[in-house]
């Protein structure tokens, strides 16, 4: 149930504003919710906060709904007044053996008008009322994939879509209730499931569904700027105060290096590009003819240092594939090596 300040129901009625989180399948994701939802709270304690988990957690500004395993179901409604009041938790029994199916579904349960999805991963470093305003005009709102493109096996082509409409990173997606974003989100589902029952043995991201849904859709979507789904430990472009970062290591998210990466980045607000942890502005200079050039603003090196994610890496490429194949995988590796050399 949610605390006093928060959010109380009354008469049945959603509330306005909220922000859901969903984590199914893979407990490790756990942790970062809970880093995540803390952040959130901090920079907007009065936001509510909706979390569906298959696994325990502990939030206590947070209604968490609890999604039981298949063999542990039973039929309660999510809306159990006894149940949340035990401890603020619901159950319901939607689930699959799918994560990504599950992130859409459940987006449809969300109990706001104006719902705020954030992925496991997603820092808060400043307060976004101002995705909400974008709600009186849109659907929904989100901004491109950094790489366009996530089928990266092509295994979901969609010969009649423009390439010039490329794919949104769903890792933060405002959206509200209405009949099109409804259907776009049910489409979504629809899409994802087919194929996955079609080729239960070739695993494609959930976002090139979510691009064809949007692209047939009626629903009307503003693209946002990366400063509100910044995935800083790949590339990009900024010009503004970043809101959201996008990122983890090894399902880890340390608050404390997460406040250096925002403090970088918004060290200056102009133009500027960050690149291999690396933040560069833009400066003019030149006396008698002023030109553009970069300057150094700052970096944030990975918190695990390269030569334990090596030791990693490889411990586990040999627990998955012995050492007899990761051999032969290093002798392929070195031999394209080599041929490109001598090319």
């Amino acid at each position: 149930m949610f605390r006093a300040g928060v959010g109380t129901r009354e008469s049945g009625r959603k509330f306005l504003n909220g922000a859901i989180y969903i984590v199914t399948q893979d407990q490790r994701y756990s942790g970062l919710v809970r880093a995540s939802a803390e952040s959130l709270h901090r920079s907007m304690p009065d936001l509510p906060v909706t979390v569906y988990s298959q696994f325990p957690m502990d939030l206590p500004f947070a209604n968490i709904v609890r999604i039981l395993p298949t063999h542990e179901q039973k039929d309660l409604s999510p809306l159990d007044e006894d149940i949340q009041a035990a401890n603020h938790v619901s159950f319901g029994t939607l689930k699959t053996a799918d994560g990504f199916y599950e992130k859409a579904r459940l987006m449809l349960e969300s109990p706001y008008e104006r719902t705020v999805f954030l992925d496991a991963d997603i820092y808060v470093a400043k307060p976004f009322p101002e995705l909400f305003a974008l709600l009186d005009r849109f659907d929904c709102a989100a901004n491109h994939e950094e790489y366009v493109n996530t089928d990266w096996h092509n295994r979901y082509p969609c010969p009649d879509i423009p390439a010039s409409f490329p794919e949104f990173n769903t890792g933060v997606l405002v959206y509200k209730r209405s009949p099109a974003m409804d259907s776009v989100l049910q489409r979504w589902c629809e899409l994802y499931r087919d194929y996955r029952n079609q080729n239960p043995n070739l695993p494609v991201n959930d976002q090139p569904f979510f691009r064809e849904a949007a692209y047939y859709g009626d629903a009307r979507i503003a693209t946002l700027t990366r400063e509100y789904n910044c995935k800083f430990r790949g590339q990009g472009y900024l010009n503004g105060e970043v809101k959201l970062l996008h990122g983890h290591m090894y399902f880890q998210m340390d608050s404390s290096y997460m406040r250096r990466v925002a403090s970088i980045m918004n060290k200056v607000q102009g133009p500027r590009v960050y690149i291999a942890n690396q933040m560069l502005g833009q400066i003019t200079v030149g006396r008698l003819v002023s030109r553009r050039a970069a300057s150094y603003v700052g970096s944030f090196p990975d918190p695990t240092p390269l030569i334990v994610q090596r030791i990693r890496k490889l411990k586990k490429i040999l627990s998955e594939q012995g050492i007899g194949k990761a051999f032969k995988r290093l002798l392929s590796k070195m031999r394209s090596c080599a041929l490109s050399l001598l090319q």
